[in-house]
């Protein structure tokens, strides 16, 4: 427990040397959600959806108008409702006095901490997961790797995309699996990986796939037919809560989400681009998954299948993960750094890496290999935490969500783009200033704006 706690505050620490988050549109009710729960005791968002309207002049397409009027929350609500205990120390607040954009500020600055808390505990989580299933200095550098060298740190830590939450509930719901096949006659490890599963579904609709794969999984598995029935029951329960608030404030179980729209893309270019697009690739933003294929491949074909498993789970997760989004529609996933839409399945690549670690502990080229590529993905995340997004690569020439072909451009890339516009200084500007000039601080927020952050 010392080791997690150590890489706990350690990531935490770095996730937060920013100062700032890095929100979207997507990530605002997230953010207010959990505020309006415990100062207003409600999950309607009018006045936020209103502001934003009125004062953004946008169609604020993450707030859904509902059949009773109100606006809610277009993403699912499994994960505001996980943080509302971190908003405890506003309940006293009465929001509905305060001037909106004060409350979107606190909202914002709340965010960044829950954000990098979730993704620091999934970082933590994903260390105990590696020791089961390699040694000690192996886990250690594969837990770099997730915590690092990929988009937990530019993408989970930075603000409450349902990505950090997703990652988090994966990792626990595999070390739960190992831990129930190590100790089969304790139910809890059973029922706390199937709850688990499920809420990963709850946080995400893409959780599905994880759940189903680890469903099997149980099926297969050697378990106590006691333990199966806490696996499913546990596993159901928060799907289905989310499913009855759906059908409740939406009219349908999928809420606002227009599914079936959104799976109608080109696959062949989605799969490519999901991959090797210089503007969101994965293999681009983070070399150091190479060695995922090279581990992948080493298990396969070995006759040894240790953890067998554990590694085809995780293997078909990430495969159904990528065939789905090589359907989807917007497959780079709006303005964001790098392959956003991947961080979901990050747990699983780190792991397929495993097998491929006896060669780069046995041969120096694949150890130069292993290293470069990871020193590589760390810096290109760094530049995403505190470049992104000055240069303005989403936006200019032309939206990316208009012209697509940008994202195939090698000469201008987001990456290089970011690095040359230089780190975001605003935050420490304003940490300047609150320190010597804290009466002036007011008017430099209001001049920066930091409510868009």
């Amino acid at each position: 427990m010392r080791r997690q706690a150590f890489l706990f505050a350690i990531a935490f620490f770095v996730y937060n040397l920013n100062l700032r988050p890095i929100p979207s549109g997507d990530t605002a009710p997230a953010a207010l959600v959990p505020l309006s729960l415990v100062s207003s005791h409600t999950l309607a968002l009018d006045r936020f959806a209103l502001w934003y309207q009125d004062t953004r002049h946008m169609n604020a397409v993450w707030f859904t108008r509902a059949a009773d009027g109100h606006y809610y929350s277009s993403f699912p609500i499994a994960l505001p409702l996980m943080i509302t205990p971190l908003y405890f120390p506003f309940a006293g607040w009465d929001i509905r006095q305060m001037p909106v954009d004060r409350v979107i500020l606190w909202a914002r600055i709340t965010e960044k901490i829950s954000a990098s808390l979730i993704a620091a505990f999934s970082v933590a989580a994903f260390l105990a997961l590696a020791g089961s299933l390699t040694d000690s200095k192996s886990a250690w550098m594969l837990t770099m790797v997730y915590a690092f060298g990929s988009a937990t740190w530019s993408i989970s830590s930075q603000a409450l995309w349902q990505h950090g939450a997703s990652e988090l509930a994966l990792v626990l719901a595999l070390l739960f699996l190992i831990r129930e096949d190590e100790y089969p006659d304790r139910i809890l490890f059973a029922a706390l990986a199937g709850c688990c599963a499920g809420f990963g579904v709850a946080i995400r609709l893409s959780g599905a796939f994880p759940c189903f794969v680890m469903a099997g999984y149980v099926v297969l598995s050697r378990w106590r037919l006691r333990s199966k029935e806490a696996f499913a029951a546990c596993a159901v329960l928060p799907v289905a809560a989310v499913l009855i608030y759906n059908l409740r404030i939406f009219g349908n179980v999928v809420g606002s989400y227009p599914a079936g729209w959104l799976l109608k893309g080109n696959m062949l270019e989605g799969l490519a681009g999901l991959v090797i697009s210089p503007s969101r690739g994965l293999l681009v933003f983070c070399p150091v998954f190479l060695f995922s294929m090279v581990g992948t491949y080493l298990w396969l074909r070995t006759s040894r299948r240790q953890y067998a498993p554990i590694y085809l789970t995780c293997l078909l997760i990430v495969a159904a993960h990528l065939l789905t989004l090589g359907r989807y529609r917007l497959w780079w996933g709006g303005f964001s750094y790098g392959p956003r839409l991947m961080t979901d399945v990050i747990p699983c690549l780190v792991i397929l890496i495993i097998p491929a670690m006896r060669l780069v502990e046995t041969s120096r080229l694949w150890k130069f290999t292993f290293a470069a590529t990871l020193a590589i993905s760390i810096v290109i995340q760094a530049i995403g935490a505190f470049c992104y997004p000055n240069g303005r690569w989403d936006s200019l020439p032309r939206s990316v969500d208009q012209a697509q072909h940008r994202l195939w451009d090698w000469r201008d890339n987001q990456i290089v783009r970011s690095a040359s516009a230089g780190p975001v200084v605003t935050p420490y500007r304003l940490v300047w200033i609150c320190l010597t000039q804290p009466k002036a601080l007011g008017e430099a927020m209001k001049q920066h704006d930091v409510t868009l952050w």
